[in-house]
């Protein structure tokens, strides 16, 4: 297989704060281990995005609130939420996150690569219409899946977030149509923000079945993960055989990661990302794009992204962590929720 990173050094000049987790650090050190691994030399091609039109934004969120994001950066920065602030760059380096999704799909469906790794910053799975929350500020996955559907006629796009919180913003993009199907994994918003992300979210209209929330307990990890994939986005991907899959990737779904209280281990995370390219090889022609959105713990970002570039370009994983196990207790909430879901969605696409 042939594996694509997409990458641009604005990429790092967004800064929040200093001292705030989602910040450049993540990126540099990630993007030092994939050079180490020498993956760059053993069947990885890092591609540069160049700039796009505004209207790619402009498909997912309003003008006035672009326009209200280049401001703030143009003023040197702002705070758009207590947690979430603009500094002069990072209007420039989210459309080019924006620009590196984009990238993806054109290479990806021009046969240049099968697969790819747009490893952004700032991420996206937050942003909503007019919105910025939760360190995003233009939604890059959803873009992309409005970029295909739009530009290049796909009918039927497979949208997997397996970020610890919830994507609030991904999911209402595409609430009201069957061309998305949503599937969400994160830990339960009775305790973590966003607070959304509930199994009762199912869609509305046209898109009533194609959005599928998994809240997971706090404490769940690969078990629970691996069997919620087995029961629910297996016969998901079987039913609806998307044209195109797009990965929200979140390490913080890890065991350490300092804002979440999820369980799973690289080695869980990388069964997880095996599957989702078994998915893509069976009902996509290969064809899937993985974005990178939150994870706080620099080394798990650093060696979930080696893995996951290993992964996609076809060669041995080499980064494992299997000492932790996750309380018998979340495995049991687990089937229960998967038993729920499965009822919820009866009829529809389960």
């Amino acid at each position: 297989m042939t594996a694509m990173l997409v990458y641009h050094e604005l990429y790092e000049k967004h800064l929040i704060n200093p001292g705030h987790p989602e910040r450049p650090e993540r990126l540099e050190k990630a993007l030092k281990a994939i050079r180490d691994s020498r993956l760059l030399e053993r069947g990885v091609q890092m591609v540069t995005p160049g700039q796009i039109p505004l209207e790619r934004v402009y498909a997912i969120h309003s003008r006035e609130y672009v326009e209200a994001v280049r401001q703030s950066s143009m003023r040197g920065g702002a705070l758009f939420t207590p947690d979430t602030g603009t500094n002069a760059y990072t209007f420039d380096a989210a459309v080019m996150a924006a620009a590196g999704g984009t990238t993806a799909i054109d290479k990806i469906l021009a046969g240049e690569t099968d697969n790819a790794y747009i490893m952004c910053r700032p991420p996206g799975h937050h942003a909503e219409e007019g919105r910025a929350f939760g360190f995003c500020f233009f939604n890059n996955i959803a873009i992309a899946a409005q970029y295909l559907l739009q530009r290049h006629g796909i009918q039927r796009v497979m949208i997997v977030d397996y970020d610890g919180h919830h994507g609030n913003g991904t999911q209402n993009s595409f609430y009201s149509t069957d061309k998305v199907l949503y599937v969400g994994f994160h830990q339960d918003g009775r305790w973590l923000f966003p607070g959304t992300g509930f199994a009762d979210e199912i869609g509305t209209g046209e898109g009533r079945g194609y959005n599928v929330n998994l809240p997971m307990c706090p404490g769940a990890g690969d078990d629970s993960y691996l069997l919620a994939f087995s029961r629910i986005v297996e016969p998901l991907a079987a039913a609806y055989r998307p044209e195109f899959i797009l990965v929200s990737v979140g390490y913080d779904c890890h065991h350490s990661d300092p804002l979440t209280n999820l369980g799973m281990t690289l080695s869980g995370i990388a069964s997880l990302n095996g599957r989702l390219l078994r998915y893509a090889e069976e009902y996509s022609n290969r064809r899937i794009a993985c974005f990178l959105e939150g994870g706080y713990n620099l080394d798990v970002v650093s060696a979930g992204s080696v893995n996951l570039l290993e992964g996609l370009a076809g060669l041995p994983i080499t980064a494992y962590d299997d000492h932790y196990k996750e309380n018998p207790a979340c495995f049991e909430y687990t089937k229960g929720l998967i038993d729920r879901v499965e009822d919820l969605h009866h009829g529809l696409l389960l």
